[in-house]
């Protein structure tokens, strides 16, 4: 069962919801879990989720940037470090790699479609704040501005992105037809992994920039790997996205382990 989560205090969340219930609604395999709160409040909600045991958890958003650029996007959850946006500290969630691949791909496909899309930017951002649940979680999100989360022509893509990911059987994890990777280094934006998975070549679960690389541990290194799921084949390594002590410390503890990597 997939669960669509509809946070009343976002508004970009609530027309998202609303879309959605309107052109599609809930199934047998679909259900809707709406909360008074707003999306950084979900981890009190992990004994719900215990309960529902949701193969995947979708959450409806907004996005917020400083550069207030217009951008339909996904992403994982979880905290490199501090937990200043809720959730646990040092701890993430399982990022799904097939699923955030097959949304970005899904919103590039309906921005090609629709001219109402035509400003936005597409991608795919690393993971950042709560919830650090142990369950598989991705935002699906319209940004950056009041203006972005009140255009219905955004919203309904974003609801469209939310149906495809939990109907079409092809994002599964049996259904794997592409290389899944972890993501070190770059800006928070991963310009170089959005590449990669734009063209199809690459699906990507957790991707940490080069902002919190700083943080990582060997702890936090195999979270991102063991929370990616299906199973990583390697991890990307974006050279000139990190320094020489961050890329020395991740591939040291990559190779401790026997974990695959590629330079990028």
């Amino acid at each position: 069962m997939k669960l669509i989560v509809v946070a009343k205090a976002n508004k970009a969340s609530v027309n998202i919801g609303k879309v959605f219930k309107e052109k599609y609604g809930e199934s047998t395999d679909v259900k809707l879990f709406e909360v008074k709160e707003n999306v950084l409040d979900l981890d009190k909600y992990e004994k719900d989720f215990k309960k529902l045991k949701p193969e995947l958890i979708l959450v409806a958003s907004s996005h917020k940037s400083e550069a207030n650029i217009p951008m339909l996007n996904c992403h994982p959850t979880g905290n490199w470090d501090t937990a200043d946006l809720g959730g646990d500290p040092r701890k993430l969630s399982i990022a799904p790699a097939l699923y955030l691949r097959a949304g970005v791909l899904e919103y590039q496909k309906l921005k090609a479609m629709r001219k109402e899309l035509s400003g936005y930017e597409i991608g795919m951002e690393a993971t950042h704040h709560s919830p650090t649940i142990d369950f598989p979680v991705m935002f699906v999100e319209v940004g950056s501005t009041e203006k972005q989360w009140n255009d219905l022509a955004a919203c309904e893509a974003a609801a469209d992105v939310i149906n495809k990911l939990c109907t079409d059987i092809s994002q599964e994890p049996h259904e794997k037809k592409v290389p899944v990777a972890v993501g070190f280094g770059g800006c928070h934006y991963c310009p170089t992994f959005n590449r990669k998975l734009l063209a199809g070549e690459i699906a990507f679960g957790h991707i940490c920039p080069k902002y919190k690389a700083d943080a990582l541990d060997e702890d936090l290194i195999m979270q991102t790997i063991n929370k990616t799921e299906p199973k990583p084949d390697f991890a990307a390594i974006e050279w000139k996205g990190l320094s020489g002590p961050q890329r020395k410390k991740i591939i040291a503890v990559l190779e401790k382990n026997k974990i695959a990597w590629k330079k990028l």
